[in-house]
């Protein structure tokens, strides 16, 4: 029996490969979904639904928009 000759260990293997979680979201300031969405303001109130507002990494950058998981 012949062996393979596919390199198991290659850098775009999926074993090798670093596999990042990608977040999917409605950004709230340009009104769109984009990936890497990540949550920057939540908005709670006690006798109703409260709100959280997205933003996606262009307009994190954009806006100087701290995400809300990096504030102090």
């Amino acid at each position: 029996m012949s062996e393979g000759t596919q390199d198991q260990n290659a850098p775009d293997s999926p074993n090798t490969a670093t596999m990042a979680p990608v977040s999917y979201g409605y950004c709230s300031w340009h009104l769109g979904f984009s990936a890497d969405a990540r949550v920057i303001n939540v908005q709670e109130q006690g006798s109703g639904p409260g709100g959280v507002q997205f933003a996606c990494l262009p307009c994190r950058e954009k806006h100087n928009l701290v995400p809300y998981a990096d504030q102090p």
